[in-house]
């Protein structure tokens, strides 16, 4: 009874004890960082967590110009209206137009609805659009409209500019209508936009027709003028002929106008003044500026001036960038950040800021009051090791005892049966 397998059991005991209490050292070592790893009771220092608390409004792109600020077109290109396509096209409505609100910046050949524009043939269309757009200086947008058309082999049709506004029509090769309004529309903050396509395919023909017309009465009068030998009758002839002469002039006239809109859209530009905005400014404040590591700032952006909203973006420095208006940033190792944040507004005007963060390493220098708060921790993790794997090697123990012990009873019951 005093034996288990050759092994006494005071041994298996002590052998016991010894195990429980190695075992919970080491859990204590380990738990306790004090090894160099790290346990799930004492985790090492988190990941950066950058949290925005503050996000600006995102504001749609945009680049400065010398004509104004100009915004981004979403206009298709203007190849996908060939002028010789859509001037054969005979499929689109009489007088399709289209107007749109404020800041609406689309018109209506770009439509679903006018599609077959450029898949019809043998038509005769006139584009055109009126478009009205606020801008800080209306005399020099207006002389940068002008100077958009003749760019594109077009050329104005009237101007004229005012102290706070501007009117200029202007006319543009059918194939650049597109990209010419698009460009248009981007010179400032577009408030409506009208445009209509008329198919004049009809009234061509129409004016074909009756100059052939005209021309077949005018060969007739010409014959009859050169046979006539009377007067009254040569003077009667005469009289009819100049009046089909003007007939003649008249509509050659109006094939001509018709031509020149066929070929060329108008675009009516109307100028508003727009109320000057105050410089745009942005003050950067930091939260500590200076700490042991790991270190947690917190960054506000306070932007003034410009025209809301704005983008704000960070670049922290260390790699990491991110955006809003006040954010915490985390820095984990030593080193000297330069912080740098810039803020863009809905006028794409740029304006940006800086701060220096300067991080330093934590000390490893312990007092008396440290060295015993490190003993007592430790003490209390041996404590916790103790329990833990108490907890896990007993109950093993247990059930190796309840195994072994009738083993040996039985081995032990069979070597007296053989001696007898």
């Amino acid at each position: 009874m005093n034996q288990l397998g050759g092994v006494k059991g005071k041994r298996v005991i002590v052998l016991l004890c010894a195990f429980i209490v190695g075992g919970g050292f080491l859990f204590a070592l380990l738990t306790g960082g004090i090894l160099g790893i790290s346990g799930t009771l004492r985790p090492a220092a988190g990941p950066d967590y950058t949290t925005p608390l503050g996000q600006a409004n995102s504001s749609r792109a945009a680049i400065g110009s010398s004509f104004g600020v100009i915004y981004a077109s979403s206009f298709p290109s203007a190849s996908a209206y060939d002028a010789t396509q859509v001037i054969q096209s005979a499929l689109a409505p009489a007088h399709a137009s289209s107007s749109h609100g404020a800041g609406a910046s689309s018109n209506s050949i770009a439509g679903s609805s006018n599609s077959s524009l450029v898949t019809g043939g043998g038509g005769e269309i006139e584009f055109s659009s009126n478009v009205t757009i606020s801008c800080p200086y209306p005399q020099k947008t207006a002389a940068g409209v002008v100077s958009l058309a003749y760019s594109v082999g077009g050329y104005d049709a009237y101007q004229s500019t005012y102290k706070d506004s501007a009117y200029v029509v202007v006319r543009v090769p059918t194939s650049s209508y597109q990209s010419a309004l698009g460009e248009i529309e981007a010179m400032g903050n577009t408030t409506s936009v009208t445009s209509t396509s008329n198919d004049v395919s009809v009234q061509v023909t129409d004016l074909n027709a009756t100059l052939r017309s005209l021309v077949t009465e005018q060969g007739a009068l010409l014959r009859l003028l050169n046979q006539s030998t009377a007067i009254n009758t040569t003077l009667a002839i005469e009289s009819q002929l100049q009046g089909v002469d003007q007939q003649i002039n008249e509509v050659q006239t109006e094939m001509l106008q018709t031509k020149t809109l066929v070929d060329f859209a108008t675009i009516e530009a109307t100028l508003t003044e727009s109320a000057q905005s105050t410089p745009l400014k942005i003050n950067l404040t930091a939260t500590p500026t200076n700490g042991t590591g790991p270190l947690s700032v917190t960054f506000n952006a306070i932007v003034k001036g410009g025209v809301a909203p704005y983008v704000v973006n960070y670049n922290f420095g260390d790699g990491t960038s991110s955006q809003g208006q006040i954010l915490i940033h985390t820095y984990n190792g030593a080193g000297t950040y330069k912080v740098v944040v810039t803020v863009t507004d809905q006028n794409g005007t740029v304006t940006m800021a800086t701060a220096t963060i300067r991080v330093s390493s934590p000390t490893n220098n312990y007092g008396i009051s440290d060295f015993f708060g490190t003993v007592a921790s430790l003490f209390v993790n041996v404590v916790e090791g103790i329990v833990v794997v108490a907890v896990v090697a007993l109950p093993l123990a247990a059930v190796g005892a309840i195994i072994a012990i009738p083993l040996k009873r039985r081995g032990k019951s069979q070597k007296e049966v053989k001696l007898g």
